[in-house]
């Protein structure tokens, strides 16, 4: 299985020599037809891994100084495996519609680097072996990077190109840190559990996990690369990014948590409450975007914190030496890990589908498209009701196994069982934000040309779509079906978890059977009813700009209830002179993490940099004589070094 795992893995790194060896539309199929094998080759070890719960391991030498090829694939490594290879897969089956080099200069690139960075995602979680993983994570970090400024002719995605890779290696270097801890304590940079490190090392272990984790993740207020990159990223590179890329970050946390033993109970507490507070403050952000990729993006933070609310009850459970609520807390995150996955990449692809007809990602200026997109349409709509955790949609299961272990905190007098309620209210705001959504792309009537002349994607777009949606659905209704491979996961799943998943799905199943139903005699009591205007207020020829807007639809609670700090900013001059010039109105959103708090940090510290410009001399003598006092220094420290610690 570990052979089959590594072939399926070199097939998808070398998908895109395709698109050199093979030119055109045949090079192309190539590249994706290599993707979906090497996918499946992966999926058939995860699926196993999970069925029978047994660890395949490697291990091989490496010529690189204290550096070994060291692979594990256990049940955690597989879940996390599971949602690369299924999005790889339809990712790149949607890519040869959506992205085809007849119309994309940068196809053939974009083709090379996601299967670059799958294989690199993949690698980064079967690597059981420091110097490998950081070798991995930076093949994901630059492939990425590459993919964000795909359509690099813009200065905006050149931009959010360019934090994303800032980002990204801030976080790098808190790895850096957190290895070279670990090494010293276990003699190693083999990963495993560390072994009688005291009481603060693995504290520090863990805050530097969480902060260098934390930037890829998009725990908030680490989150602020993320919606610019998946914004302007392919809309199929957008839904790896945030259905993938961002749940490696995730896995290293988790990874890293099953190293420490005995955790604290702030760690737990810590947890929860940085996941729901992002989570709370990323929903909010999302409603009053006027960017439909840009909101999605948020929504991907909200759930990211949702998901580490979830690890937070599971450390909490092991601080307090309850089996149950760890494997609640833990099954509730690895599940909507897989929901996440799942609907966050069909709306994805469906934003992609809906920039494809109309070539704009603005809200307001779409309107009516259900009609002309159908299926497109229901296909971003079983998504939304996944995003706003409506039953019958999966992320209700998950959210639901987080609200029970919520509420398995309360006998023990825990502030944590304040999380439910901070939960069901992000919950609200998120039924309204995609309420808002979807209502204002696909209903109504068109609210600009590029809307009034959308038209369905190509079938190899829609295929992608409707596959997941069903996943969407099918594991709604079908809650049961996930208890062994969690089980797998999550030891004591199968007793904690199951009665409660068996006690919601007959209510849900009924309820869904009960809407379809009333869907069908409503459809067909109004088959043969006239079409007519409605109720016009008395006017005589209504306008698409009548219609209330996706700022409208949002604006009590994003620019009435929220800080000002997170609020869109609106301008509306007010004319004072006698012939008054005409009135207007502005309102713009940004990412304000990055544009209140860190941008004027960094251009303060970018100025006293500058006064070390004399150091850049331009001259090559002085570059050596650099490297040789670095050389000296080092040199001095690895003798000096151990000399220290002996005496110590």
């Amino acid at each position: 299985m570990l052979a089959l795992l590594v072939a399926g893995l070199s097939l998808i790194a070398l998908s895109g020599l395709a698109s050199f060896g093979l030119r055109g539309r045949r090079g192309e199929i190539a590249g994706a037809t290599a993707v979906v094998a090497g996918s499946l080759c992966g999926l058939v070890t995860v699926i196993d891994t999970l069925r029978t719960g047994i660890v395949l391991t490697a291990n091989l030498p490496w010529q690189l100084p204290l550096a070994e090829v060291i692979v594990r694939v256990d049940p955690l490594a597989a879940a996390f495996l599971a949602p690369i290879f299924v999005l790889g897969a339809v990712a790149s089956v949607y890519g040869l519609a959506y992205w085809p080099s007849s119309e994309q200069r940068s196809a053939t690139r974009v083709r090379v680097f996601i299967g670059i960075l799958l294989a690199g995602m993949s690698t980064v979680v079967i690597a059981a072996h420091a110097i490998l993983f950081l070798v991995a994570w930076e093949l994901m970090a630059l492939s990425s990077f590459f993919l964000i400024a795909a359509d690099d002719s813009e200065r905006e995605v050149r931009d959010a190109a360019w934090i994303y890779l800032v980002a990204t290696h801030i976080g790098t270097l808190a790895l850096f840190a957190m290895f070279v801890v670990m090494r010293d304590v276990n003699g190693t940079f083999a990963l495993g559990p560390l072994a009688g490190a005291g009481a603060l090392v693995p504290t520090l272990v863990f805050l530097l996990a969480l902060i260098g984790f934390g930037f890829k993740a998009g725990i908030v207020p680490l989150h602020f690369w993320l919606p610019g990159a998946h914004a302007n990223a392919p809309s199929h590179v957008s839904a790896i990014l945030s259905g993938a890329m961002l749940k490696v970050g995730v896995y290293g946390l988790v990874r890293i948590l099953t190293y420490l033993d005995d955790p604290p109970l702030w760690w737990g507490g810590l947890l929860v409450a940085l996941g729901l507070t992002g989570a709370l403050t990323a929903i909010t952000l999302a409603i009053g975007e006027s960017d439909m990729k840009r909101a999605l993006a948020y929504s991907s933070v909200e759930n990211v914190g949702i998901i580490v609310a979830a690890i937070g009850v599971a450390t909490f459970g092991r601080a307090v030496q309850l089996p149950a609520l760890t494997a609640i807390g833990f099954a509730a995150a690895i599940l909507h890990v897989w929901n996440h996955s799942v609907f966050k990449g069909l709306l994805f692809l469906g934003a992609g589908s809906v920039l494809h007809a109309t070539g704009t990602r603005r809200i307001d200026s779409m309107g009516g498209l259900l009609r002309r997109m159908p299926v497109t349409g229901a296909a971003f709509f079983a998504g939304a009701c996944a995003a706003a955790a409506l039953p019958g949609a999966n992320a209700f299961v998950s959210e639901a196994l987080l609200y029970y272990g919520f509420f398995l905190t309360a006998p023990r007098g825990s502030m944590l069982a304040f999380g439910a309620a901070i939960l069901a209210f992000v919950g609200a705001i998120a039924v309204v934000c995609f309420v808002r959504l979807t209502g204002t792309i696909f209903l109504g009537n068109s609210r600009s040309e590029q809307a009034a002349h959308a038209h369905e994607s190509p079938l190899l777009m829609r295929i992608p779509m409707i596959v997941l949606a069903a996943a969407v659905i099918v594991t709604g209704l079908l809650p049961t079906v996930i208890v062994q491979p969690l089980q797998a996961v999550a030891p004591g799943a199968l007793e904690s978890i199951a009665p409660f998943l068996g006690a919601i799905a007959l209510p849900v199943q009924l309820a869904a059977l009960g809407t379809v139903a009333l869907f069908v005699v409503l459809l067909a009591a109004t088959r043969r009813s006239p079409r007519a205007v409605t109720w016009d207020c008395g006017y005589a020829a209504p306008t698409a700009r009548m219609q209330y807007t996706g700022r409208s639809l949002g604006e009590w609670i994003s620019e009435r209830l929220t800080p000002d700090f997170l609020r869109p900013r609106v301008e509306a001059p007010m004319p004072f002179d006698m012939f008054p010039p005409p009135a207007k109105l502005s309102v713009s959103t940004r990412e304000p993490f990055s544009e209140e708090l860190y941008r004027p940090l960094v251009k303060r510290w970018a100025r006293r940099a500058m006064r070390f410009r004399w150091v850049q001399q331009g001259r090559l003598p002085h570059y050596l004589l650099y490297i040789l006092v670095t050389l000296v220094a080092g040199i001095g420290w690895a003798v000096v070094f151990p000399l220290l610690r002996a005496w110590r």
